[in-house]
């Protein structure tokens, strides 16, 4: 099934926004309304385009609703095969834009977002560009919360000046990035054996995309202007939640490092399974350390840091 409204334009937008979705939808329509209210000063160089990634709750009424409120031509498509990478390809193929910009369904997006985007892309006219994301915190955080968890809850922020990024070491995350879409499709889009997938929390999909970048030297912005919003579910508090977190990155770092150029050995790459080993053996060690001092946390994240290495040698093995 697919349904799909669109507004007249008389030309072809600047930016297709990307917004893929799954058994969200309330919090979809939060976001939604802000992307519509959003203070441009020509919808038009504007696109809007929501991919349904076979959602079993009310998300396809919640963007039928939109369109009809919408003043930026907006567009709603469904992808039956599961997983964020599907949706993803499913949106660029359809955007109309130069530039993709990708945002997600739990983000708060400020009124100022795509103007901040459409006026450094005319300025700088950059390969991709992104900028930073914050977590919204609407209950305590957890007992075992601690800086090294950032990345894991999509939390973004390198500081408040523009970079122009030339390594590997200032990765974008989904919830805000935007990249010509020309060289989307010149790496035959996102990689469908990464990213969610249902239940999976599988990740990476932009991992791959951002290196390229960063090898074929385009020319990559970091910018502070265009801040995003995490807006968290309540299982997001959870030790199940990080505990599968983890576990399902262990997944993501095998496949990377299997379709990487690095050096490999029986058709297996070298170079995560000695990260791995090196993780294992810090991550015991310090867990032994904080076992007998009693710092919970520590003690808590070296667990999930050991769990993750075994995996992933677990999954080299099996390759």
């Amino acid at each position: 099934m697919q349904a799909q409204t669109r507004l007249p334009m008389s030309t072809s937008p600047t930016i297709s926004i990307v917004l893929c979705t799954y058994n969200n939808a309330d919090s979809l329509s939060l976001t939604l309304e802000q992307l519509l209210s959003q203070a441009v000063d020509d919808s038009n160089n504007f696109e809007i385009i929501v991919v349904n990634n076979n959602s079993s709750d009310h998300t396809e009424k919640v963007c039928l609703s939109a369109i009809k409120k919408s003043n930026i031509s907006m567009h709603y498509l469904f992808e039956d095969r599961q997983g964020l990478s599907h949706a993803r390809n499913t949106g660029v193929a359809k955007a109309l834009g130069n530039y993709i910009l990708f945002t997600d369904d739990d983000a708060e997006l400020p009124n100022n977002w795509l103007s901040a985007y459409y006026d450094h892309i005319k300025e700088y006219e950059p390969d991709c560009l992104y900028s930073s994301i914050h977590v919204l915190w609407d209950q305590p955080k957890p007992w075992w919360y601690q800086n090294s968890y950032r990345a894991c809850f999509v939390e973004l922020n390198y500081g408040d000046n523009p970079l122009h990024i030339k390594d590997i070491h200032h990765e974008f995350f989904g919830k805000n990035f935007c990249v010509r879409k020309p060289l989307i499709l010149s790496q035959g889009g996102f990689d469908p054996s990464l990213g969610r997938m249902g239940s999976k929390l599988i990740a990476g999909e932009e991992t791959l995309l951002y290196r390229n970048l960063i090898r074929s030297q385009s020319k990559v912005l970091y910018f502070p202007h265009a801040p995003v919003g995490h807006r968290l579910k309540t299982k997001e508090y959870t030790e199940a939640h990080i505990k599968k977190l983890f576990i399902d990155g262990a997944y993501s770092s095998i496949h990377i490092a299997r379709v990487s150029k690095n050096k490999k050995i029986f058709g297996r790459p070298i170079g995560v399974l000695a990260s791995s080993l090196g993780v294992f053996f810090k991550s015991t060690f310090n867990f032994i350390i904080h076992a007998l001092d009693g710092n919970k946390p520590q003690r808590f994240y070296n667990a999930l840091c050991i769990r993750k290495s075994l995996m992933t040698m677990f999954l080299w093995i099996k390759a």
